[in-house]
């Protein structure tokens, strides 16, 4: 048997799997909010517990753990220094791992990675050919393919020619530092006129202030869209900016199908999906839109603990 773990902001999920990724059970439980992460960690060790002794099953008899944890980490399991690691800096997941749950074999990624990984194995990222398949660490889709997670902030991963193309600190792929204006809005990172300045979430809300609207979530400023003419202006803006930065990686991975997940992306379906491939057209050259697939999501929350299933499911 094998165990992902998928440990967000909020939850924490935990799925019991086969071998070849046949989910038996699946946990899912509230993470303690302002308790640090120490508390964090042990509710989370505690939900992937419970999860073992509803199914019967003993720690001995799990060959491997995968884990999605949301901070950049080195290939060690250790967590990086960043903006939203506070408290979890130089914490080793992997050595945590087989001292609670009593494992000998564990793996970690970052979560947006196990998004991806699950979309490829499981979700919109499997190949056509496997669908009606079992799924196996085998039979997964081996085309160029380019997933997005849009949400908070904004990372995507690739994949060309069955290999993931990482960012720096073997992070998810950094299409937010992607330039889409010369001297333009400044985002978290320090740069400016990046991708990421416009379209991650936090910058979206904060964008939306210049327009008069406050206190408003993302959801609620697009849905204001359909009456109000600066949310209308926002909105469009958004796209816009998108689309010219996914046309750059476009131009450049030439993938044939793109996912957009997250969780602005799964809110928002089809309102932001819809006038993006649409405006899509104007920042690519034809080759690259006319075989390219557009897809949403479709294992939504569940990707990243159904990646970290993958991840289990793999040797190396």
């Amino acid at each position: 048997m094998i165990l992902g773990i998928d440990i967000s902001n909020h939850d924490v999920a935990v799925i019991l799997a086969q071998p070849n990724g046949q989910a038996e059970l699946a946990l899912r439980s509230a993470l303690p909010r302002e308790s640090g992460s120490p508390a964090i960690w042990l509710a989370a060790m505690e939900t992937a517990r419970e999860t073992l002794r509803r199914a019967q099953i003993e720690p001995t008899n799990i060959a491997r753990v995968g884990l999605a944890f949301d901070a950049p980490l080195n290939e060690q399991g250790v967590v990086l220094k960043g903006a939203r690691t506070i408290g979890w800096e130089g914490f080793d997941l992997l050595y945590a791992l087989r001292q609670h749950l009593c494992v000998t074999e564990a793996i970690a990624e970052s979560r947006v990675i196990c998004e991806a990984l699950g979309e490829w194995q499981f979700g919109a990222l499997r190949s056509t050919s496997t669908i009606n398949a079992e799924p196996s660490p085998t039979n997964a889709n081996t085309a160029n393919w380019l997933f997005i997670h849009i949400g908070t902030t904004l990372a995507g991963v690739a994949c060309v020619n069955g290999q993931l193309l990482r960012g720096t600190n073997r992070a998810a792929g950094e299409i937010g530092a992607i330039c889409i204006e010369r001297d333009g809005a400044l985002c978290a990172s320090g740069r400016r006129g990046c991708l990421e300045g416009y379209c991650s979430g936090d910058s979206f809300v904060s964008r939306a202030a210049g327009y008069g609207i406050t206190l408003k979530s993302v959801r609620e400023i697009w849905d204001l869209s359909n009456t109000n003419f600066a949310a209308r202006s926002l909105c469009d803006d958004y796209v816009q900016r998108l689309a010219q930065g996914v046309g750059s990686a476009l131009a450049i991975l030439n993938p044939q199908r793109l996912v957009l997940g997250g969780e602005i992306a799964q809110e928002l379906g089809d309102k932001l999906l819809m006038p993006f491939r649409s405006r899509l057209k104007e920042f690519c050259l034809p080759v690259h839109c006319t075989d390219l697939q557009i897809l949403p999501s479709q294992l939504g929350n569940d990707a990243a603990a159904m990646g970290a299933v993958a991840l289990a499911m793999q040797r190396s």
